[in-house]
Formats: structure tokens, sequence, C-alpha cells
């Protein structure tokens, strides 16, 4: 037997308008552009993404050799270097031995040229005689307090003294070691910037190189002097070679108990007489090397004057 469900007839209207509905939504869906997503809003807007630029600008060579602040007080706390040096001496047959010391910062001011002193030890001692009258810890307590300007010290070692008639040393430190100098480190290879001293022995062959040899110092320093004998002649010759306007500016000091005294007061009588310009000092105690250190500063001070 057939069993039939009731099933109830709507009317045409009944039956269409819900089918025009469809239609209708089917058709809006179909006209709406699949590609545009939805709209997010922003309370700002948002920034736009992009490639970091770099900060970062080189400095032209000059700015970067500058030292700064920091490193400045640092290489002046750190203080000056000594260096041994060398090189073959063809006036000599032998090797020249030196020291050089280097006043502070020399290596972090990269841009800076020096004046330098020639200072000589004096007889049966060796170039060291500098430091342990404590050339370093003054050089640099005056630089650090800004009383002196920084510049460059070379100690030459005469290794083998002869007599001065016959020592090819003035000619290897004027045409051997000032030029290799001037060429190995940054000095201001001029005579205005160029001076020569010692003490004892030191101060006589810093009086007769630097007078044989007015074109290349300004100073000369001589330090308890015993003027070489052989040397007695030449100062009249010295002394008239030349205006004294290009002649090198003198100090001369001694120990009123060394026994040298009547030497360097004689050439400082001399220097007086030519109108030479000098600076004459006898102070107290005598020839020893706690004279020279208690004067060390004084020295320094006379070198740098003019610089």
């Amino acid at each position: 037997m057939y069993k039939r469900q009731d099933v109830a007839v709507s009317s045409p209207v009944t039956f269409i308008m819900p089918l025009l509905l469809l239609l209708i939504t089917l058709n809006s869906a179909a006209c709406t552009p699949n590609n545009i997503s939805s709209t997010k809003e922003y309370d700002t807007i948002p920034a736009i993404s992009e490639s970091p630029k770099s900060t970062t600008t080189t400095a032209p060579s000059s700015l970067q050799d500058a030292p700064s602040p920091t490193s400045t007080l640092d290489c002046l706390a750190s203080g000056g270097k000594i260096l041994n040096d060398h090189f073959e001496s063809e006036l000599l047959g032998t090797i020249i031995e030196f020291m050089v010391y280097l006043p502070p910062c020399y290596h972090t001011n990269l841009q800076q040229d020096y004046p330098v002193v020639y200072l000589m030890h004096g007889l049966s001692y060796t170039n060291e005689q500098w430091l342990r009258i404590g050339l370093v810890d003054s050089m640099d307590s005056l630089i650090a307090e800004d009383s002196l300007p920084p510049f460059i010290i070379v100690l030459p070692y005469e290794s083998d003294p002869e007599p001065p008639q016959i020592s090819q040393f003035p000619d290897s430190l004027t045409q051997e070691l000032i030029p290799w100098v001037d060429a190995h480190y940054r000095t201001l290879a001029d005579k205005q910037h160029r001076a020569i001293g010692g003490v004892s022995r030191g101060a006589a062959w810093a009086v007769q190189i630097g007078f044989e040899h007015r074109e290349l110092f300004s100073a000369i320093g001589a330090h308890s002097l015993p003027l070489f004998q052989a040397d007695n002649g030449s100062v009249h010759l010295w002394l008239n070679q030349e205006p004294i306007e290009d002649q090198p500016k003198v100090f001369i000091d001694i120990g009123r108990n060394d026994q040298e005294w009547k030497s360097a007061q004689n050439f400082a009588n001399l220097l007086d007489a030519n109108h030479i310009p000098h600076e004459w000092y006898m102070f107290k105690n005598g020839h020893t090397e706690s004279y020279w250190s208690s004067h060390l500063e004084q020295y320094l001070l006379w070198y740098a004057q003019d610089w």
C-alpha cells in the first residue's frame, strides 16, 4: 500500500518571493570584487617601513688623527718614553748607540712635529747619566703641568772618548746622527728648533760643536764647563765669524766648589766682551750629579723658552 505524506501546497506568490530574494542575494555576491580586504582602522597613521640609513660618517684623516681630550689626558698621565736606538756609522766604523726621549702623547698626536735637544754626558759616564739625574721625571712633570712644551731629547753615547783634536765624534753627530734622527722621528728639522748641551766633558763638546756648526743649533747649554784646551785658540774665531744676531744663545753654569769654575767664567767673560747673548750662573756645590739634578728643570726650561 502506498503511503503518501501530506504536503502543504503554497500559493504561487508565496513560492516565488523567496526565490526572488535568493536570486538577488546571489547576484550581489557575484558583483562584489573578491580582491578587496576589509579595512583596518588605526588610531595613528602607521610609519612607512624603510631600510635604516647609516649615520656613521668618515672623518677626514686630519680629524681622525686628532686626539680626543680623554686620550690626551691618558697619554699625559702615562708619561714619555725612552727608546734605545742605533745605526752603523761610516765615519766611526762602528755602531752609534743613543737614547731618545719621546714626550708624552708622541704616539697619539700623530700630526705634531717636535723640537730636539741633544744632551751629552760627562767623561767616564754613559748617556744613562741623564736618566740618573732625573731627566724623564722632570720632563714628564713639566709637560703635564704645561710649564714646558713637549720636545724630543737625544742622548748620544761617546763610547770611545778620544782627544778632541782627533775625535770623529763631532762629525759623526752633525753629519750622521742629526740627519738620521730627523729622518726617523717627527722633528722640526731646522736651526730654530734644535739645541745642544751637556754636562762636564759633554758641555765642552756642546760648546765646540754648537759654535763650529752654528747653522744647526740655536742654543748651547754648557753645564759645569771645562772648555777643551785645544779650543782656547778657536773661541775668538767662533765669536767673530758671524753677526751677533746669528750666534746661538748660550747658558753657562757651574758650582762654586767646582774645580773648573775658572774655565767656565773665562768663557762667559769672552762672550760678554763680544756681546754674545748668554746667561751665566755660579751656584753652590760642585762637579757632581746631585748638582746637575738640582738644576735640571732650569736647564730644560731654558732650552725651550723660545718654542
